[in-house]
């Protein structure tokens, strides 16, 4: 299939805007070749039994756009190195979706062919995630919300959130050096859930809060724009910071940590990457934290010393990349299986959180959009509902 003339003039006027601050000879040197996108199939899987297929092309001079695609497709565009990330949904699978990614150089005529994967969605994932602040300054609202989005019970034990840098314009230190499937913990801390396997169940459905200081930030901060969380499930207790309030809710254990002055879990008003993570049976987080195998400094950097806690791709079950709303360049925090392209952040200090999209309700159960792509999984600017259960389906 060819794009239509519409989508074309777009892509044809978004390509050309990049060179618009060009001289008038430079203009002239820059050209528009054909790109044949060819998908290959795996799993079992074919064009009739997939849906939603979203094909995300960026380039090395700064283009975005996402097309719809239903098969093989022509796409004009200028002349520079490709990226090629193409997410989807499988019909009458409600855990799995496709995947697949590519890179490419046009410079003249070229076909680029791209292997698309079945994967299984995660049961735990994050079902809505603030950080940008009710109040001009007022850093410790923030909260977390994970949902068990499968149909069986899953356990909370030893689940893993750990908060990656983010807000990336190009590949960080260990992309660079190679390490694109092993994610750095950020400053601050990694954190855990506690439990020998069974302890902590989450019903099909079910959700908890895990909140930064599970009390009632209305009064604290002055600001109806902050939530309350004193019904908080879990709740971030650094016992090391000074000032710090042992709030009732059940504490998540910090297994790790490098700044002892971060205050607070995951801290990003502009935006940063979030993680869950699920460990082989048999190995504690507290174990893996402790092994220095798994700590690592920032590499390429031969005085650095800060120490960051790796988490491999293959142990992620979740990952979300927010991203500043401010910016117009970015690069994904994740490999595309784990996050394909980041939700833009919510203007920061309003009192608004990113939130997954519900896709159907049964019998007053939701179910939550997880293709692994944030930027089409999740909504911004939304209100804060902390523990409160969506009635409606997100169009």
């Amino acid at each position: 299939m060819k794009t239509t003339s519409k989508l074309l003039a777009a892509l044809l006027l978004g390509s050309a805007a990049l060179f618009s601050s060009c001289s008038s000879d430079d203009k002239e040197t820059v050209k528009n070749y054909p790109m044949t996108v060819k998908f290959m199939m795996n799993d079992g899987m074919s064009w009739s039994n997939l849906s939603d297929m979203k094909l995300i092309v960026t380039n090395d001079k700064g283009l975005r756009d996402t097309i719809d695609v239903k098969a093989d497709t022509t796409i004009t565009f200028v002349q520079g190195q490709y990226n090629f990330i193409v997410t989807g949904k499988v019909k009458d699978e409600a855990a799995a979706y496709a995947q697949g990614a590519a890179n490419a150089s046009l410079f003249g005529a070229a076909t680029v062919n791209i292997s698309l994967n079945k994967i299984v969605r995660s049961p735990l994932v994050f079902k809505s995630i603030f950080t940008t602040g009710g109040k001009l300054y007022y850093m410790k609202d923030s909260y977390f919300e994970i949902v068990n989005n499968s149909d069986e019970v899953q356990y909370l034990d030893g689940l893993i959130l750990s908060a990656p840098y983010g807000q990336q314009k190009g590949k960080n230190a260990w992309q660079a050096n190679g390490y694109e499937d092993l994610y750095a913990s950020g400053q601050g801390q990694v954190l855990a859930f506690p439990g020998s396997g069974h302890d902590y169940p989450l019903k099909p459905g079910q959700s908890i809060v895990i909140a930064n200081d599970a009390t009632d930030h209305k009064p604290l901060a002055k600001s109806e724009n902050c939530p309350d969380l004193s019904k908080a499930d879990w709740e971030v207790y650094l016992s090391y910071a000074n000032g710090e309030v042992d709030y009732p809710a059940e504490n998540l254990n910090v297994i790790f940590k490098n700044n002892p002055y971060m205050k607070a879990f995951g801290l990003g008003v502009m935006g940063r990457a979030y993680l869950l993570a699920r460990l082989p049976k048999g190995m504690t987080p507290e174990a893996y934290a402790a092994d220095k195998k798994n700590v690592m400094t920032e590499p390429g950097n031969p005085g650095a010393k800060m120490e960051y806690l790796m988490i491999p791709s293959k142990y992620v079950l979740d990952a979300v990349d927010i991203w500043n709303e401010k910016s117009t360049e970015h690069y994904g925090t994740f490999l595309p299986k784990d996050d394909a392209q980041g939700v833009l952040a919510s203007k920061a200090w309003e009192g608004k959180c990113v939130r997954r999209k519900v896709t159907k309700i049964v019998n007053g159960r939701p179910y939550y959009q997880d293709t692994n792509n944030s930027a089409n999984d999740f909504l911004n600017n939304q209100p804060l509902t902390p523990g409160v259960t969506p009635t409606a389906v997100d169009k």
